[in-house]
């Protein structure tokens, strides 16, 4: 994706210095042929990098999917994993009520689901992380995108001096002088959220496997008290 935008800002760059020469030659007004390159140039980057932003936003918002699935997908099969257990051990108190627990059932619930969200605290917390920093790298971005709409105009200021007869070039040069700063940032800014997503990625296979593994303690922990108050009641 970024060796692309490069490559197309690189013919643009090409493109626009052959023409500043025409300019200089042949263009005596105030808009000419190569004000109107610049405005189509212009134009043809800021479609390539909004193509490029949309990519951006689409990967960012598609992990920040992918961490919150992997939250609720944990959660889920960890309370699938006890909810027969603590059926089961419902229905044997029920059954069976002189026997004397030290919990209710609503209180049960509540501690388990305290104990597996405790287990998504680092998936959690790397959700709110990424989130904030995906939105300063699409930021950056899209304001690199916004100073690309806006240089024809910024740099026609300096070509519309009838004093000048080189002035024209001077807003040519303008352009392409602020195009190649505005096509470094981009770049920069695209490897740096590649690197993000990267990394984000990376981390999150971590964090997944860190609550898989936390989450099956919960379950073997609280199903083998269950199994315990189970024993323990059906015995009075």
């Amino acid at each position: 994706m970024m060796s692309q935008t490069i490559g197309v800002f690189g013919l643009l760059f090409l493109t626009l210095a052959n023409c500043q020469v025409i300019r200089v030659e042949t263009d005596t007004t105030n808009y000419g042929p190569v004000s109107m390159v610049v405005d189509n140039l212009a134009e043809i980057a800021v479609d390539v990098s909004d193509e490029t932003t949309a990519q951006l936003e689409g990967k960012i918002n598609r992990t920040q999917q992918d961490i919150a699935g992997n939250i609720e997908v944990l959660t889920a099969n960890a309370l699938a994993q006890l909810s027969d257990v603590i059926f089961e051990t419902n229905q044997i108190l029920v059954a069976n009520p002189d026997c004397n627990v030290a919990w209710s059932l609503d209180d049960l619930n509540d501690n388990v689901t305290h104990q597996v969200g405790g287990c998504m605290g680092g998936l959690g917390d790397l959700l709110e992380n990424f989130r904030l920093e995906g939105q300063l790298a699409l930021e950056r971005v899209q304001e690199l995108v916004q100073e690309m709409a806006q240089l024809p105009a910024k740099c026609q200021m300096l070509g519309t001096s009838p004093l000048n007869p080189v002035a024209s070039a001077g807003g040519s040069v303008c352009f392409i002088n602020a195009m190649a700063e505005i096509n470094k940032g981009m770049a920069q800014s695209l490897h740096n959220a590649s690197l993000l997503l990267v990394q984000t990625h990376q981390t999150t296979e971590d964090q997944v496997e860190q609550a898989q593994r936390c989450c099956a303690t919960v379950v073997q922990q609280v199903g083998d008290y269950l199994h315990e108050e189970q024993d323990q009641c059906q015995q009075q």
